[in-house]
């Protein structure tokens, strides 16, 4: 994470990253309005081949990114340390690419943000209508279905806030994740 200079002045325009190894999911923030929001698939038959893709990509819309601050997820937990290798393959080069154009980039903890947004992690009683409602399940069905609440609920404030309706859980973390920043960056 870079050291914010409390000088420059206050960030009006924030892109939000939700980065994965097959896609890109972006929103950008300007003056407190949503401008824009997407998902740029990455094509490869390796890992290696779509971090390559995602840094071409990232620097083909240098001029579109451009912004005061890219707010992305950081680390998350992931069952598997070869995913969160691959993982940073890309992240590693959409940072690159942003870096390059003086972009600041900030990392937001996951559990921060989307309780910012009014997303918190489910309560008990959540959990338990969820279980009630599909009896017989795995713990794992149980883990995903509340992970699916939980994207929908960041989804639901898009529509709330900025009256834009998702398709893609992806592109809500990104909106997520540029609220929270463009909040959080233009207090001073």
């Amino acid at each position: 994470m870079q050291i914010l200079d409390l000088n420059r002045p206050a960030a009006q325009r924030v892109i939000g990253l939700d980065c994965s190894t097959n896609s890109i999911a972006f929103a950008i923030i300007d003056g407190g309005r949503l401008v824009k929001w997407g998902e740029i698939d990455l094509t490869g038959r390796t890992v290696y081949d779509r971090a390559l893709d995602a840094r071409r990509k990232v620097d083909a819309l240098a001029a579109e990114f451009d912004a005061d601050f890219a707010c992305i997820e950081s680390a998350v937990m992931v069952r598997s340390i070869q995913v969160a290798i691959r993982m940073a393959y890309v992240i590693g080069n959409v940072i690159a690419s942003l870096l390059a154009i003086g972009v600041q980039v900030y990392e937001a903890k996951p559990l921060e943000w989307q309780a910012a947004i009014g997303n918190p992690i489910l309560k008990k009683i959540e959990k338990d209508v969820i279980i009630k409602a599909n009896p017989g399940k795995t713990k794992s069905w149980y883990q995903n279905a509340c992970r699916v609440y939980r994207k929908q609920r960041t989804m639901d404030f898009v529509l709330k806030k900025y009256g834009v309706r998702l398709l893609s859980d992806n592109v809500g973390d990104s909106v997520g994740l540029a609220d929270y920043a463009y909040n959080k960056l233009t207090r001073r």
